[in-house]
């Protein structure tokens, strides 16, 4: 359960917001832009009495006015669709439902069933709903023909996360005129306005056509033009009053070791409280934050940290609240991200304790997840302003750690502590999008304490020309007080053109990394890039053109990022694909990869990527992807990946992913200022098998396994003018070649016994090899699989009440 110290957290971060005016004052807002509002059809909910079987087939259905203003925007021609798509929508007290009717050959179906959120190339019909009105946040729902469901949400102008799941229905069903689908949309999990009852929400429905690779919607907002979210079709409603709603989460999950014979269960809940449309308050007892989602295996010798997304239900509730800018949701091509609230930091491993005498600590523990105590959530929005809290607090952990003469030693950690605070002001008009918010973060570390604050601000122009995004802030850990700042801006003058600016400031001190995440600071980068997008070329369906070129300084003026890049892709009549990019990377330092001990000079180095891909809409599809480049040191690497994916029905489907790596003079560091070049091969087979019973009950095996052989080829020491020179092996030491053999073996059931309830069954088999020396490729793979870490089977039962 959360502390009283932790709540207190919570309530100086509100005290904070309060200094800075945002939780007090009058409602700001732009005028409203004049559309054509459409009223929606009311209809009692005894009266609708619709089955969602995906067939429009209830007599309500047929007293409803249908829409069929579609577009092509996939290629963004613009023109009139092949076949009709009619939309019909109403709307009762508890919900919106949508019927869509979609013309077309029965022979050139494509219905593939995937788990949910997982994006294939399919017929599907997706909706974004505003409840707004004023396109400051919605949510979109895809029903994919088979009945495979994907939903998430979207923050202006058009950035999309599908980190999100709610309590929707959804169905399709084969016609003989083609295929219709039915959606209902229920209010009460949706965060809305408080109102009288007459309200006005946005709507854009769109429709994915797979044997043409085309996506058709309306109203047409192809990605090609700048506004999305304040451009949405408006749609009144009349008398809509969502009623108070509390829903319970229990859980129940049981796990068994099957190498160490261990039997863990635990039992807990989660909770949430929307006692009006535009406030929610959600807790977390005895939280279970085990993930039965596996993450993709990363191999990471750089000093630079890879991102993982969320997977765990109770953090992605409400999570487009804290997107403070679209490098949160990686909406910023060739950018990194930049994450104020990035929640897999709460209940990450336990932070290594500095005692002295302690030189390791035991292997698995150390990537062993930290228990939650618990975990609570708000938001409310008044007008035009939006606010949230967050708060987490973690159990104190237990560690082994090891001493120089390798005798084990207990370490205790004590709990991290988090809290987060966000407020939002949007306003939406005739002049464009206007927006300003702050976040506020806490973390009371074992060590260390660290805070973070923010302004952000938005601007679009009315006619979309011109989209701004800017960000400033400030950290403030035991260490010092740093400064960053970010500014992104886009500069669109015509349809399928896009000019894109980005400046990143970043002092040295500044660190945001104990809730957030920034993969570097020390920092001040200008980044720009031409997008060229043509679909009206007789020889091709759409050919992108894309341009970019990067600078980047540390505070000692020294350049550490530089390249220009050259790319073009090209999609063709036969929706085969192809891709071709050049780049140069002009010489620069490297002041991370040491880990603080000292720059050094890397040289031009220059590269080349080859890619196709063939039609994904058939059952078997397949593609390539070469790439060579130079070391940092100047010999070459290259890298060759493929890719085959067989789906002989609906519901069956199989994809192998293969990656081979071959490295020359790759450059490591290896400790203090010693450093070694390795010759090295790298195989990463990914293998994925699916059945489903139905669009509802899924099984999963997967495999992932990544080995790799680096053989030493020189030892180098890094001088103090940057440049490497020969080292001497120390007397009696062995020879510095290593061996990475990582494998993760899946197997998992998953049954949806309703919206956001579910039963899940899976066994998981995976582990590091610590002894591959001297092992070919086929022995590191069979001694992964017969030696692993983890070898446990997990059941797993979510009820939504």
């Amino acid at each position: 359960m959360m502390t009283l110290r932790s709540l207190a957290m919570t309530a100086r971060l509100f005290v904070l917001a309060g200094a800075l005016g945002l939780l007090a004052g009058p409602t700001l807002g732009l005028p409203t832009v004049a559309r054509a509002i459409n009223t929606l059809p009311y209809v009692s909910a005894d009266a609708a009495a619709i089955d969602i079987d995906g067939r429009l087939d209830e007599a309500i259905w047929a007293d409803i006015p249908g829409w069929d203003d579609f577009r092509v925007i996939e290629p963004d021609t613009l023109t009139r669709p092949a076949e009709r798509t009619v939309v019909r929508v109403f709307y009762t007290n508890d919900g919106l439902y949508v019927g869509v009717e979609a013309e077309q050959d029965p022979e050139t179906l494509v219905a593939r069933l995937t788990a949910r959120d997982q994006g294939v190339n399919r017929d599907n019909i997706s909706i974004t709903i505003d409840p707004t009105g004023e396109g400051r946040y919605g949510y979109w729902f895809t029903v994919a023909l088979g009945g495979s469901v994907q939903d998430g949400t979207v923050v202006p102008e058009r950035n999309y996360s599908s980190e999100w799941d709610g309590p929707w229905v959804g169905a399709s069903a084969e016609t003989e005129y083609g295929w219709s689908a039915e959606f209902f949309l229920p209010w009460s999990m949706m965060a809305m306005p408080a109102g009288d009852g007459d309200r006005r929400i946005g709507f854009y429905i769109s429709r994915r056509v797979a044997h043409l690779d085309e996506r058709w919607a309306m109203p047409a907002l192809p990605r090609t033009q700048s506004r999305f979210m304040s451009v949405l079709k408006p749609l009144g409603l009349e008398n809509v009053r969502p009623s108070s709603q509390l829903t319970f989460y229990p859980y129940a999950s049981g796990s068994f070791d099957t190498r160490g014979g261990g039997f863990e269960q635990k039992l807990g809940a989660d909770v949430y409280w929307r006692p009006t449309p535009d406030m929610q308050f959600a807790a977390s007892i005895y939280p279970d934050f085990g993930t039965v989602e596996q993450d993709d295996l990363v191999v990471n010798l750089s000093a630079f940290e890879t991102f993982f997304s969320e997977k765990r239900a109770f953090f992605l509730e409400g999570q487009e609240l804290f997107v403070s800018s679209p490098r949160a949701t990686g909406d910023v091509p060739g950018v990194p991200r930049l994450i104020l609230v990035n929640t897999r930091r709460i209940g990450a491993p336990a932070p290594a304790p500095d005692v002295p005498g302690v030189v390791a600590l035991d292997r698995l523990e150390a990537q062993q997840p930290t228990e939650l105590r618990g975990a609570m959530r708000t938001s409310v929005q008044r007008g035009n302003v939006r606010l949230g809290a967050l708060a987490a607090h973690e159990k104190d952990s237990s560690l082994t750690g090891f001493d120089v003469f390798g005798d084990p030693v207990e370490l205790d950690v004590r709990g991290r502590r988090f809290a987060a605070l966000r407020g939002v002001w949007d306003g939406n008009g005739e002049e464009g999008r206007r927006g300003i918010g702050t976040t506020l973060t806490a973390v009371e570390g074992p060590d260390e304490d660290a805070y973070v604050g923010a302004i952000d601000a938005r601007l679009l122009t009315g006619n979309g020309t011109w989209q701004v995004d800017t960000q400033a802030m400030v950290s403030h850990t035991d260490a010092g007080t740093g400064a960053g700042f970010i500014a992104d801006t886009v500069f669109i003058p015509r349809q399928g053109q896009r000019h894109a600016l980005s400046l990143d400031f970043f002092d040295d001190q500044f660190d945001l990394n104990a809730l957030g995440f920034l993969s570097r600071n020390d920092s001040r980068a200008l980044r720009y890039r031409y997008e060229r997008v043509r679909s009206d070329l007789a020889s091709l369906r759409e050919q992108r053109t894309t341009l970019r070129v990067i600078q980047g300084w540390n505070s000692n003026s020294r350049v550490v990022a530089a390249g220009m890049f050259a790319q073009r892709r090209w999609i063709h009549h036969d929706l085969s694909r192809s891709t071709a990019e050049l780049q140069f990377r002009p010489a620069r330092w490297d002041d991370r990869n040491s880990r603080g001990n000292g720059d050094f000079r890397i040289d031009d180095r220059y590269g080349l990527t080859l890619g196709w891909e063939s039609d994904s809409s058939q059952p078997l599809s397949y593609g390539f992807e070469f790439d060579i480049r130079n070391e940092d040191l100047g010999d070459l690497a290259w890298r060759g990946e493929g890719f085959l994916a067989y789906r002989p029905f609906d519901n069956v489907s199989a994809r192998v992913d293969l990656t081979y790596r071959q490295r020359n003079d790759w450059l490591l560091h290896r400790r203090n200022r010693e450093f070694a070049l390795f010759d090295a091969e790298e195989w990463r087979p990914r293998i994925a098998m699916d059945y489903f019973f139905s669009a509802r009950q899924h099984l999963r095996i997967s495999l992932q396994w990544v080995g790799l052989k680096a053989s030493e080829a020189a030892l180098l020491q890094l001088a103090d003018d940057g440049r490497f020179g020969p080292r001497e092996r120390a007397v009696g030491a062995p020879r510095e070649d290593f061996v990475i053999s990582n494998l993760v073996l899946q197997m998992r059931y998953r049954w949806e016994l309703a919206p956001l309830s579910d039963l899940f069954v899976v066994y998981t088999r995976g582990g590091s090899l610590q002894d591959g020396l001297g092992r070919d490729f086929p022995d590191l793979f069979r001694a992964s699989f017969a030696n692993p870490d983890t070898s446990e089977v997990v059941m797993k039962l979510r009820y939504r009440i």
